[in-house]
């Protein structure tokens, strides 16, 4: 499989497995992201989420190199349909109910920085390096990657990364808010295995909220964000896990949070 799925103490690992081509996508591949993740969306026992590629890479981009039907030829709105359908994905990255980590390594390029870019964390080692890699290929960008990387990094630093369409290291992706956190390469298993811990011991019905609210920011008006946070948090102080946490401060004791 290109694709693997695994689940163990609330976290679901999808890794993404062609490290002989540093992960590229491939059609079967994304219907298989696709799917992993739709079914990790829906299982009330993934609490969270982490995004990997296998061996030196997390993912090269889509493979040009025609992994597809050779004998195909696709009408530009046939193509669209397509795209749109595999546009799922990093929707369903940003905005399933339950927290999202994509665990960066090696070469993040094209398709690859964009389902990076929907995921809520980034967590990448030294060894990351980044390319849009869309302007040498001589296309626009995935569906999303342009609002994705505009809500991520700004209007100014989005504009550079797609049309300068230069590499840049990971102390670079740190500086402008593309990663969320650096850490050695040996590392980065570690790291990212005891943050999507601690995430999915907490609440993760509040998380889910928080993703809701967060999202709906980034387009309604601020009355219309307060109005959203108000009804959200009211019904979230009167759940078990809102008089868990209550309970627990008053007891001197950690939380034991339920997802509800």
């Amino acid at each position: 499989m290109s694709v693997r799925r695994e689940v163990a103490d609330g976290v679901a690992t999808i890794t993404l497995d062609r490290p002989d081509r540093l992960n590229a996508l491939t059609e079967e591949m994304l219907e298989a992201l696709l799917a992993a993740l739709q079914a990790a969306s829906t299982d009330g026992a993934v609490r969270c989420v982490v995004l990997a590629g296998a061996g030196r890479g997390f993912c090269a981009g889509y493979d040009l190199s025609g992994s597809g039907d050779p004998d195909r030829e696709w009408r530009a709105d046939e193509a669209a349909a397509q795209m749109m359908l595999h546009a799922q994905v990093p929707m369903l990255l940003k905005r399933m109910p339950k927290p999202t980590i994509a665990a960066i390594r090696g070469p993040c390029a094209g398709s690859g920085m964009v389902l990076a870019a929907a995921c809520d964390l980034r967590v990448a080692s030294l060894s990351a390096r980044f390319k849009l890699a869309f302007a040498s290929a001589g296309r626009c960008g995935d569906p999303g990657g342009s609002y994705l990387l505009t809500q991520l990094v700004g209007p100014a630093q989005a504009r550079a990364l797609f049309l300068l369409d230069d590499k840049i290291d990971a102390e670079r992706a740190l500086a402008i808010g593309l990663v969320t956190q650096l850490v050695a390469d040996e590392a980065l298993d570690a790291e990212v295995a005891a943050l999507a811990g601690r995430l999915a011991q907490g609440p993760t019905a509040a998380y889910a909220a928080m993703k809701r609210n967060l999202n709906a920011a980034e387009t309604c008006a601020f009355e219309e964000a307060m109005a959203s946070e108000a009804a959200a948090n009211a019904g979230l102080s009167l759940s078990h896990d809102g008089k868990e946490a209550a309970r627990a401060f008053m007891e001197k004791r950690p939380p034991h949070f339920r997802g509800y």
